[in-house]
C-alpha cells in the first residue's frame, strides 16, 4: 500500500500514523472534508462582510471539492466557486438554456452562475462594452523563434475587440477577497476539526 501523508498538519501526524490501514484513505477524507466544511462557512462569513446579498448565487456557490488526480497516496480537496460546468447538476438542470453568443454561435448558460467570482476575489479592470467600431489595430511584438533569434512579427486586430478594449482600460474595481482570507484566517478552526475526526476514527478502532 502506497504511504499516506496528510500534509500541513504537524502534531497529528502522529496520531495519524496510528490509523489502521485498511481505514487511512476514509479518515483522511473524512479530515480533510471536516476542515473543508469550516473553511466553506468562513469564506460565506468574509463575502457577506464584504457586501455580496445573502441570496447571491456567488455566496450559494462557494464549495469544497475534492481532487480526483491527486498524487498516490494523498487526499486533496480545493475551495472555491462552482461555476459554469461545475455547477451541481440540480443548478444545471433547473437553470439551463440555450443563447446566441456575439460570434453568433449557439450555446448554453445558466442562471445564477457565478462566473464573475474571480473577479471578485482579485480585482479586475473596467473594461467598456463594445461599440461597433470598425478600426483595425496593427499590433508589432518581438519573441524567439526555434533557431534561437529574436524575429518581429505584426498581427492585426478589431479596434473593437475584447483584447483592444482591455489595453485601453485606465480604471478598476478593487478586489473583495473571500477565498485568501478564509485559508488565513480559519486555519487554526480547520486544523481542530480535522483532529476531531481523527479522535473520533481512533476510539472507534478501538472499539472495534
Amino acid at each position: 500500500m502506497a504511504k499516506t501523508e496528510i500534509l500541513g498538519i504537524g502534531d497529528m501526524r502522529a496520531g495519524f500514523e496510528r490509523v489502521r490501514d485498511d481505514m487511512r484513505k476514509r479518515t483522511s477524507r473524512r479530515m480533510l472534508v471536516a476542515a473543508g466544511g469550516v473553511l466553506k462557512g468562513k469564506a460565506k462569513v468574509i463575502a457577506l462582510a464584504n457586501g455580496s446579498r445573502r441570496t447571491g448565487a456567488m455566496i450559494k456557490n462557494i464549495a469544497i471539492k475534492r481532487e480526483t488526480s491527486a498524487p498516490a497516496g494523498t487526499e486533496q480537496y480545493h475551495l472555491g466557486v462552482r461555476h459554469g460546468r461545475n455547477l451541481t447538476a440540480k443548478a444545471k438542470k433547473s437553470g439551463a438554456h440555450l443563447a446566441v453568443s456575439k460570434k453568433g454561435r449557439i450555446v448554453k448558460r445558466y442562471e445564477d452562475d457565478p462566473y464573475y467570482w474571480r473577479w471578485v476575489e482579485l480585482g479586475h479592470k473596467v473594461v467598456g462594452r463594445a461599440t461597433g467600431e470598425t478600426g483595425q489595430q496593427e499590433l508589432t511584438y518581438t519573441r524567439k523563434g526555434r533557431s534561437g533569434k529574436l524575429i518581429t512579427y505584426k498581427r492585426k486586430r478589431s479596434a473593437d475587440s475584447l483584447r483592444a478594449r482591455q489595453a485601453r482600460a485606465s480604471g478598476s474595481v478593487a478586489a473583495k477577497p473571500f477565498i485568501a482570507p478564509a485559508l488565513e484566517q480559519g486555519r487554526g478552526e480547520a486544523l481542530k476539526a480535522m483532529e476531531s475526526k481523527l479522535q473520533q476514527d481512533l476510539e472507534k478502532a478501538g472499539k472495534a
